[in-house]
């Protein structure tokens, strides 16, 4: 039992503090108060992107398993009164369906966008996206409300780092449109050249903890 406590890991246990959730452990109690002397510990990658993240308006929940992000889909659809979400990739039309979300691959009638991401950058809390997940739109043609849908191991140190994955993944191809986009109107330009742009869009993003 013991490992499956340990499982959920620290970005778990963060956002049950934040959520309310009562602890599965008694860790904070037993351990002793750290000195005021001692080493200030950095903060972990995963936290640093969460807060800066939600401090710039964007929605973040965290998920465990794609079942938690079928009743997440299902409750920001009810609750922001969403009907039809605009989507082509395969693998999210089908987390998409089996939340019972209505999918289109056209852009008429729909007042909602799925995509997955690039990478999640932690020094601005920033999802980088590409023309991968724009499939050719720009960002004011796209409905108002994104949600994103990414992974634990996406998350990333900085815009440098980001930028050497994409290199290696790609090789040769490298998608255009390369831009950051946080919480609404706030945008951080990647290089010296114009890739930022303004997305004044109601983000959520659905963090999916890797599956070992």
């Amino acid at each position: 039992m013991a490992e499956q406590k340990s499982k959920k890991g620290l970005l778990g246990r963060f956002m049950d503090i934040l959520s309310g959730k009562p602890e599965e452990d008694n860790e904070t109690t037993t351990n002793p108060t750290p000195s005021s002397f001692a080493p200030q510990e950095s903060e972990p990658t995963d936290l640093s992107f969460v807060k800066k993240f939600t401090s710039s308006g964007g929605k973040f929940l965290y998920c465990e398993d794609e079942g938690e992000a079928y009743n997440y889909i299902r409750l920001i659809m009810e609750e922001s009164g969403l009907h039809k979400v605009y989507c082509k990739d395969a693998n999210l039309i089908s987390i998409l369906r089996k939340a019972g979300v209505e999918v289109q691959d056209q852009l008429a009638n729909c007042d909602s966008f799925c995509s997955d991401c690039e990478y999640l950058v932690s020094f601005n809390g920033g999802i980088m996206i590409s023309a991968n997940q724009l499939q050719g739109k720009k960002l004011d043609e796209l409905p108002d409300t994104f949600i994103t849908i990414g992974k634990t191991s996406q998350i990333t140190d900085n815009l440098r780092s980001a930028l050497a994955g994409i290199r290696i993944k790609y090789q040769n191809n490298l998608p255009s449109q390369i831009t950051t986009i946080k919480g609404p109107k706030k945008v951080e330009e990647i290089e010296e050249n114009d890739l930022g742009k303004i997305c004044n869009k109601e983000i959520y993003l659905l963090l999916l903890e890797d599956q070992l």
